[in-house]
């Protein structure tokens, strides 16, 4: 391929500074370094808790009186104007999302990832505002490689929330961009990892499709009809290749699950894991058995009933268990009492597309876990998280909040885009392609490949 100019860092880090800058009081009261420094504790981390972030005069004063909005976004928020190396333009991925509110939260995000060679779509809700609207179609009118559609009302935990983020991956598969790879980001993630990290990420992936699984309580299944495949549970938060994004959006099969799915509670959790994880069913390139990984996850074995695709004995509970058998494996799993090793390159689960923590009050590491609230029972970091966060291996974090410790927000986003900024290629993510999905791909046998911590099984 050609070789093409690559942006100028030196500018963009002036940029990001005066962003920073931007923001009151952020560079008086906030020091990252020393939060992380310290590991969370001493008066930098007081400081830090007390900042707040009055988002909505940010908002206001920002779309206010501005000639050139187009400008105005790629000046602001440091937008690239060009890739940041040859490596990176060479491996163009694809963001989907599905967005409501927030748009400054939003533009942060997007500044975070956006590289002009990366394709994005973001799906509105029907039900945003029309200031909303508007807001977001600046995107498509400024970035020839953002994609804005409005999608119908989205409920909570609905068939619109899949029918939103599948439309994206739509779009996207239907593009002659040539994206490698497409991952969803919801409007209040912020990535873990810069544009080439990931690039080498996928690399080392390799084609393989990364969901999480889980057995789906019986009650989320359709009453008295049978669906056409076994079904698992898994995140919104996946990460897939191009060739599979092109199956699935074309495949009879994939398309009556995406039926049966409508009038389900939380189809979208749903979905992923169920298209690309019955191999034998549903030729996913990239995908999976995942009740072989189950098995080799937990060291339990349960059958599928042939007729209903229910797990036997699959129950709500099984959602928040944190025993299981000492069952030996090919590869025994961990006593509890070992630690969990892991750093920035180095996964300690199979799930790499989001890190998340879920409440769960029989798990003190669950709860341990997070040190800002848990809203909808999952996790809004906080400050004291921040020391973790920077040095997790998955590709994003999920969820922070501009009304809950935005030090953490900032700090985080701040970190991501310096590092990015700094060019170093100097990194291995070999540990990458030793995950179950690439060892697979590549012929190795099941009873040989590392499946790990018994804790994995819960992939959130």
């Amino acid at each position: 391929m050609t070789s093409v100019d690559l942006a100028n860092v030196e500018s963009y880090n002036h940029t990001l500074e005066n962003l920073m800058k931007t923001l009151q009081n952020y560079r008086e009261n906030v020091k990252c370094d020393e939060i992380v420094k310290h590991e969370a504790k001493g008066p930098a981390l007081i400081d830090a808790h007390k900042w707040t972030f009055n988002y909505r005069k940010f908002e206001n004063s920002f779309f206010r009186g501005k000639e050139d909005m187009c400008e105005s976004i790629k000046s602001t928020f440091g937008f690239l104007d060009k890739p940041l190396s040859q490596e990176e333009n060479e491996y163009p991925l694809a963001y989907g999302m599905l967005v409501h509110t927030n748009p400054i939260q939003i533009l942060f995000l997007l500044s975070a990832v956006y590289q002009p060679q990366n394709q994005f779509c973001i799906a509105v809700d029907g039900k945003a505002s029309d200031r909303f609207k508007k807001q977001m179609f600046y995107l498509s009118e400024c970035f020839p490689n953002i994609f804005v559609m409005v999608t119908g009302k989205v409920f909570w935990c609905e068939h619109s929330v899949l029918q939103g983020v599948f439309g994206c991956v739509q779009y996207l598969a239907k593009l002659k961009a040539d994206w490698k790879y497409y991952q969803y980001l919801s409007g209040v993630d912020l990535p873990l990892k810069t544009n080439l990290e990931m690039v080498r990420i996928f690399k080392k992936l390799n084609g393989s499709f990364n969901a999480g699984i889980h057995d789906l309580p019986k009650e989320r299944y359709k009453h008295g009809k049978d669906p056409p495949i076994p079904l698992w549970k898994s995140s919104l938060s996946a990460t897939f290749s191009r060739e599979s994004a092109e199956f699935m959006v074309s495949d009879p099969k994939v398309w009556q699950v995406y039926k049966y799915l409508k009038g389900t509670l939380c189809p979208d959790e749903s979905f992923w894991a169920t298209i690309a994880g019955n191999a034998d069913l549903i030729s996913m390139p990239g995908g999976f058995n995942a009740t072989s990984w189950r098995e080799h996850l937990t060291g339990e074995y349960r059958p599928v009933d042939t007729v209903t695709g229910v797990h036997e004995a699959s129950t709500a509970s099984t959602l928040f268990t944190t025993e299981f058998p000492e069952t030996v494996l090919p590869n025994p799993v961990p006593k509890k009492t070992e630690a969990v090793q892991y750093d920035l390159f180095k996964p300690e689960k199979y799930y790499i597309s989001r890190y998340q923590v879920w409440y769960n009050r029989s798990s003190p590491d669950a709860i341990n876990s997070c040190y800002g609230i848990f809203a909808r029972d999952s996790c809004v970091f906080g400050i004291r998280d921040l020391p973790v966060l920077i040095k997790r291996p998955e590709l994003v974090a999920h969820k922070l909040y501009f009304s809950i410790q935005p030090a953490t927000y900032f700090c985080l986003y701040e970190h991501v885009r310096k590092r990015a900024l700094i060019r170093n290629q100097d990194f291995c993510v070999d540990a990458y392609g030793e995950l179950p999905g690439p060892k697979l791909l590549a012929g190795t046998s099941i009873e040989d490949v590392q499946f790990g911590d018994y804790r994995e099984y819960k992939y959130y």
